[in-house]
């Protein structure tokens, strides 16, 4: 067997795919953002499918997982929310590059998007946890 080459920077990174919001379950597992520091196709693929393995099986065992308290709906946007903040944290930190770095003009203009961008997840993420906590449940 062949010994696996290091991948060399002039190679191509492996693109994200366009995720289509309806299909979702489809990308169950690592984020993106993690799954693009793994720029070798057959990395990214093991990872891909090693994370569509354990969502499979969780999914085979979900009737042995207890139930929240709060209930699922809830436990589910808590974690939706966790979602939300990070990439409000990453949309903030790639906004904050342009304070960094020099960066063409295309991508300083980028950056200040995702600044905004960042802004509405935050109120996004705010008005879901208002909806949350608008009942006697605790926030943690």
């Amino acid at each position: 067997m062949d010994e696996p080459t290091p991948q060399s920077p002039a190679d191509p990174a492996v693109p994200s795919p366009l995720l289509d919001p309806a299909h979702w379950e489809d990308f169950e597992g690592f984020r993106e953002t993690f799954l693009l520091n793994f720029t070798d196709p057959e990395h990214n693929a093991a990872l891909r499918s090693l994370s569509r393995m354990l969502y499979h099986l969780i999914l085979e065992t979900a009737h042995l997982m207890p139930v929240p308290p709060e209930g699922w709906i809830r436990v589910h946007l808590r974690a939706a929310v966790a979602d939300l903040r990070f990439l409000q944290g990453f949309l903030a930190f790639l906004g904050d590059e342009r304070r960094n770095v020099t960066l063409p003009s295309d991508e300083d203009d980028l950056c200040r998007t995702v600044s905004r961008k960042a802004q509405a997840l935050r109120r996004i993420a705010d008005g879901i946890e208002a909806g949350l906590s608008s009942r006697d449940f605790p926030a943690e």
